[in-house]
């Protein structure tokens, strides 16, 4: 595996059955748990602080707005966008914070703000990687390999961050069964579209918990989608009926875990081969 997330291709010269790629978050780990739990810490803080002047839905509400504007937002440790830097998350909780001391007008608590600095940095404690890693994706790789195929995991996010993940899948003895570990700073995109250009095989899936920047990204190259919506998803948390409504069900699946790949696997197999995947 290249550094900064870059593949080798090395599956190049020879053409496969099957080529899945898979988000990393969500699928394959439990990684909105971590955050929920901080989540819930900074949502007790506050309504200990600000007691019935603000609900847990005002605060929770909040937070994801201000997380999801600061992606964008210029970094000035670096000079770059936020994205998904490791100082991004806890600092949209000390946000969250300052912004409920404005609206309310309470002087704003210095410890507290670290406080809150300090739970939201706990997310990415590499400890507890190998605890949220889902117990069906060893046998599900296991499964694929076992059949000849290529796994890829491509997962959007910081090198150091993603690339602390891949080491609980190591140790869990996953990469064993995985073919490449592909890290992208921002839109998959570009590699989604490499992937398949360089990798020759009869059909192509590509599974996510979000669909828009997972699953349709896919499908919009070639690929048959698997949705496996996540309700720790924070960028589509409360929308899976609205999403379930529109997703293009002739290009994609929708399932409720990644064991129904291996489970309905031929039925998954019949209907990707009659819509052309």
């Amino acid at each position: 595996m290249a550094d900064k997330g870059r593949s080798d291709m090395s599956n190049a010269s020879r053409v496969v059955k099957r080529l899945w790629v898979f988000d990393l978050d969500g699928p394959l780990m439990k990684t909105g748990e971590l955050y929920e739990k901080a989540l819930a810490g900074m949502t007790r803080i506050i309504l200990e602080i600000f007691g019935e002047a603000v609900s847990k839905q005002e605060i929770m509400t909040a937070q994801n707005q201000i997380d999801q504007a600061m992606l964008r937002e210029i970094n000035p440790e670096n000079g770059k966008p936020y994205l998904f830097h490791k100082s991004r998350f806890p600092l949209s909780l000390v946000r969250t914070y300052k912004f409920f001391c404005r609206k309310i007008g309470k002087k704003l608590i210095k410890s507290v703000a670290h406080r809150l600095n300090k739970i939201g940095a706990r997310v990415f404690d590499e400890c507890e990687y190998e605890s949220i890693v889902r117990s069906e994706v060893l046998p599900l790789f296991k499964f694929l390999k076992g059949k000849g195929d290529i796994v890829i995991v491509l997962t959007k996010g910081a090198y150091d961050v993603q690339f602390g993940k891949k080491k609980a899948l190591q140790n869990l003895g996953i990469m064993d069964y995985c073919d490449d570990f592909i890290v992208v700073p921002d839109t998959k995109d570009e590699m989604l579209k490499k992937i398949k250009e360089t990798n020759k095989a009869i059909r192509y899936y590509c599974a996510g918990d979000t669909y828009f920047e997972d699953v349709l990204l896919g499908m919009n190259v070639g690929y048959f989608g698997i949705h496996i919506p996540y309700e720790f998803n924070w960028k589509e948390r409360g929308k899976s009926e609205e999403i379930e409504a529109c997703r293009d069900k002739k290009r994609s699946i929708a399932f409720s875990d990644i064991s129904q790949i291996s489970r309905y696997f031929k039925t998954l197999e019949k209907f990707a081969k009659l819509k052309g995947a």
